[in-house]
């Protein structure tokens, strides 16, 4: 049954608001907007109200006078009762400070009461039975739909909660859609949310979902201290370094025919291999790839995947191919993500993958599945690389918002020129490095494209093997100290090269986004370069041994007439055994004991000299070694560690540990008796990194390209070098100051970063200044003076005095 009950309504309201109106002729703007005729429940209120609407909308003020003559032209003023009633509509009101909150009450009443008419259509809903219940739930949700449209939007509190639900529940069924893998059910259910919401259009829908995306990002405001301490440690993390940045979408465009497609499948091998794509030290891990190739067509890249070799041990599982995706399918695009982790998405082509796009591509909104894809790039990590054609201008074809939205910009063309034909890749755009151009040759055995260096090198005729040599081993030496930021003149120093190469080749590696760069923490003035994410300690305490790794042991640091041991021949070494002696040092460390193969027995006697040293106040022991059969014996090598452990002497750092296998490494220990094992564990030493050897003549250093203890003859400051000699040995070695260490017989200096120190030779002899960093355990000392320019060439401990 029915209610008998009078529908909601608060007819009180209703004549306050019409009183107010007639009262004041500026009320009308405070409720013309939010508040509809059909909210008034007495039809001669709504027909008062409705005239005053026609007023306004006419700019005619509105008062007791207009509305009446209004009313009587209309033939109306009978209907609502005469002057009389609308006298005492205005008689009735007093103040019109409440009018919008008594325009409130009438509209909630207004809604209440069309709720209230809705029931007989939920129980006739309910009975029937011929149509399908999800037609009928559509039917009433689109009649309550119409009721909470009839809300006032600009009112407060309760209405506007009731305006953000239903935001909230629209954004929640594009978020549904979006997951939709199917294109036909997704465009229907897209053509169904259209309709709920009562969008004209599927397109003004979609025109609605491109801010719906871009809403979802939180504006959020810093100080620029806040910005750098929440930011400013993260640098830009590479797929493929110098080329391919991570979390970012790349447009490639060319003509057809240039081999566009094929530069992409050149990328993606080197994607899932690694490796090396363009200088040595740029080295990469093998990545998963996703190719989505809707353009060229199977038989073409079923070729491509033969000829470039996909189809090797070294590919396999690495790269996966999607041959029907359109730009509107993103749902099925985070599909294929999760499952295949891809790093790389490789997009063949935007044009293909578009054809049911509602724009054309002169429109901006054709760049819209560019912005989806940027979002997803930071979703799942990933990048995206997207082939685009060219127009008959050369430029990119369609609209601008093409190029604007993409993070990079590659153009890639063919070139003929005096020094030869080959294809340009010309970096247009780019927000994580400078532009650049650079040669490609084609490869017809593999239908690929091989890296040949920057164009203007070739151009200018440019010396570009030496600056890329150059470049290359400072890109090696920064792997190598991944996280540590050196300045450009400490890595000259470290490689033995000039300055400002140095200097240059690194600019032109942070150009070309290969090494980071940035303000040294010492010096702001100074600019550092470094790979990785920068240590937070990196300019106060640099990585030991820096000057004595590889890089500064090659040729030239060195001008000995004999070779080292570990260049000569196994045969040359076994005769030189057989014939010198060879101090033999060690430090056994149980965690990390590096085993030594021994071919041969050694056997240990002690000769001991009767000078002892200032500094150590302890005798100089050396170990006389002599050349019978040495054996691989496990036996054998871990008597030579019972006979160091006797010395006790932690400068007995041997080559009996330098090659060893873990196997062999277990053997030799299993010969050791408990307390000796205990004993060798013991003996790991406390390393003060700031003893730095002082070079004195007939000083004893350790040598760590020789292996061995020497005793200094003649020092060469200009050189860096010091004449050496080594006990039963004949002639004189030429050492660099670098390749000395200190070992317990040698004289050293405490020297600390910030301390104060006298230069005691070259242009600034008798300056004082202060020590900025220094090689710890090893030298050299980096020493700033006053009104100095640059960073001077470094100090060794002897050409400095503490003060």
């Amino acid at each position: 049954m029915y209610s008998t009950q009078m529908p909601p309504s608060n007819i009180e309201c209703e004549s306050a608001v019409l009183g107010g109106l007639l009262l004041d002729p500026k009320a009308i703007y405070r409720v013309a907007k939010t508040l509809p005729a059909e909210a008034f429940y007495v039809q001669s209120h709504r027909t008062i109200y409705s005239a005053c609407i026609e007023l306004h909308d006419r700019q005619e003020e509105v008062n007791l006078l207009s509305v009446t003559n209004l009313l009587q032209n209309n033939k109306q003023l009978a209907d609502v009762g005469g002057r009389s009633a609308l006298t005492r509509i205005l008689d009735s009101c007093i103040s019109t400070d409440s009018i919008e909150e008594l325009s409130d009450l009438i509209s909630e009443k207004f809604i209440r009461r069309q709720l209230f008419s809705l029931s007989p259509k939920f129980e006739a809903h309910a009975q029937d039975t011929e149509k399908p219940l999800a037609w009928i739930l559509e039917d009433l949700e689109q009649q309550i739909l119409q009721i909470t449209q009839l809300r006032n939007s600009k009112a407060k509190g309760y209405w506007n909660k009731i305006d953000d639900v239903a935001f909230e529940q629209l954004c929640k069924d594009l978020e549904e859609v979006e997951d939709i893998e199917n294109s036909a059910q997704r465009d229907w259910a897209m053509r169904k949310l259209s309709k709920k919401w009562k969008f004209s259009s599927k397109k003004e829908l979609l025109d609605f979902h491109a801010k719906w995306l871009d809403s979802r990002n939180v504006t959020t405001t810093y100080s620029a201290k806040e910005y750098f301490l929440k930011y400013g440690q993260s640098e830009q993390d590479w797929l493929i370094p110098g080329f391919v940045p991570n979390q970012s979408v790349i447009a490639l465009y060319a003509d057809g025919g240039v081999g566009k497609t094929r530069l992409a499948f050149t990328l993606a091998k080197h994607m899932v291999t690694g490796g090396d794509f363009a200088y040595e030290g740029t080295n990469s891990a093998p990545m998963n790839t996703l190719l989505i190739e809707t353009d060229q067509g199977p038989r073409n890249t079923s070729k491509l995947l033969e000829m470039q070799d996909f189809l090797s041990e070294s590919c396999a599982g690495k790269l996966t191919i999607c041959d029907e995706w359109s730009a509107n399918e993103f749902g099925k695009l985070r599909s294929m993500l999760r499952k295949h982790q891809s790093r790389l998405v490789i997009i063949d082509s935007l044009t293909s993958i578009s054809v049911d796009s509602l724009y054309s591509e002169k429109e901006a909104e054709y760049a819209r599945p560019l912005v989806r894809l940027r979002h997803i790039a930071k979703e799942f990590n990933c990048s995206f690389l997207v082939i685009h054609h060219s127009n008959a201008g050369g430029d990119m074809r369609g609209s601008r918002a093409i190029r604007n939205t993409v993070d990079e910009v590659w153009k890639f063309t063919k070139t003929q020129s005096e020094i030869g034909d080959f294809n340009t890749l010309e970096i247009e755009k780019t927000r994580s490095r400078g532009p650049g151009k650079y040669k490609f040759n084609y490869d017809d055995e593999t239908w690929g494209w091989k890296f040949a260096g920057r164009l203007e090198d070739s151009i200018m005729g440019y010396n570009s093997s030496q600056s890329t040599n150059n470049m290359q081993r400072c890109l090696q030496f920064l792997q190598k100290n991944k996280g540590i930021a050196f300045e450009a003149a400490e890595v000259a120093e470290v490689l033995g090269s000039n300055k400002d190469s140095i200097r240059r080749d690194l600019r032109r590696a942070a150009g070309e986004g290969l090494v980071n760069s940035g303000r040294s923490r010492r010096d702001k003035r100074a600019i550092v370069y470094y790979l990785g994410n920068r240590s937070d300690q990196c300019d106060q305490e640099l990585i030991t041994s820096l000057i004595t790794s590889p890089f500064s042991q090659g040729a030239g640091s060195g001008r000995c007439d004999q070779k080292r041991p570990s260049d000569q021949s196994s045969e040359q070494l076994e005769n030189k055994i057989n014939s010198e002696q060879m101090a033999v040092m060690a430090v056994i460390d149980h965690i990390d004991l590096k085993p030594l193969q021994i071919e041969e027995k050694e056997v240990i006697s002690e000769v001991i000299t009767s000078k002892p040293t200032d500094h150590f106040g302890t005798k100089l022991v050396q170990l006389e070694t002599t050349p019978p059969d040495l054996t691989y014996d496990p036996a054998a090598n871990a008597e030579l560690l019972k006979e160091a452990l006797r010395e006790e002497s932690w400068e007995m750092i041997s080559e009996l540990t330098e090659a060893w296998t873990d196997e062999f490494k277990k053997e030799v220990w299993a010969c050791l008796s408990p307390p000796e094992q205990n004993a060798i564990k013991g003996m790991r030493p406390v390393i003060d990194h700031a003893k730095i050897p002082h070079f004195m003549e007939k000083g004893i250093y350790w040598s760590q390209s020789l292996k061995a203890k020497v005793t200094v003859h003649t020092i060469y400051d200009q050189d860096e070098e010091c004449g050496c000699t080594i006990h039963g040995r004949k002639g004189i070695y030429s050492l660099k100051f670098h390749d000395l260490k200190c070992c317990k017989e040698s004289w050293y200096v405490e020297i600390r970063q910030s301390d104060t120190v006298k230069i005691l030779i070259g242009k600034k002899k008798g300056q004082v200044g202060t020590v900025t960093s220094v090689m710890p355990g090893q030298g050299p000392i980096f020493v700033k003076v006053p009104n100095q320019k640059g960073i001077m060439k470094p100090f060794f401990a002897h050409q400095l005095e503490k003060i």
